[in-house]
């Protein structure tokens, strides 16, 4: 019995182990650091704020000017956030009970109105952060819209996650 015990706990141990560093959620002891880490820390991935800044070589000025004007502008989108959703689920709503083509042409048109207020958003922000930039820093300017772009689809600083189905 003592026998079956002790082997059945050697053929449980790798298997045991090989879980520890495979559920995703970080946490837990030593402040984060699984057990697969070896005692060192993971690198944190850059909000898409920091990316935009990294690439146009702002400043500590510019980069805290720069995030003020985000910050305006995300407050401007909120609004534009909740009419993009209602808009997808006006448009599901749609298709789901077969309302025809005229109904999903104007529940396309609805959200295509919206989606156009978002760049417009997205755009003036980008216009007035491009003028804090120095003419070094402009020839980069095309790489950070790209950053920059959905950037307000996301209600936390710095964006995350893609906007809402463009592109």
């Amino acid at each position: 019995m003592f026998l079956r015990f002790m082997l059945t706990l050697a053929l449980a141990s790798p298997l045991a182990l090989a879980q520890r560093g495979g559920g995703g959620g970080g946490g837990g002891e030593m402040g984060g650091m699984g057990g697969n880490d070896m005692g060192m820390m993971r690198p944190q991935r850059q909000s898409r704020f920091d990316q935009f800044a990294d690439k146009l070589k702002l400043n500590k000025d510019q980069k805290e000017q720069a995030q003020s004007i985000m910050d305006a502008a995300r407050e401007e989108a909120t609004p534009l956030r909740e009419q993009l959703s209602k808009a997808r689920i006006n448009i599901a709503d749609v298709l789901i009970n077969n309302k025809g083509d005229e109904e999903l042409k104007k529940a396309q048109d609805a959200y295509s109105g919206v989606v156009a207020q978002m760049t417009g958003v997205e755009a003036k922000a980008f216009q007035k952060i491009y003028a804090l930039l120095k003419p070094n820093q402009q020839s980069k300017a095309t790489q950070g819209w790209d950053l920059m772009a959905d950037m307000f689809s996301s209600s936390g600083r710095g964006g995350a996650g893609r906007g809402q189905g463009r592109r």
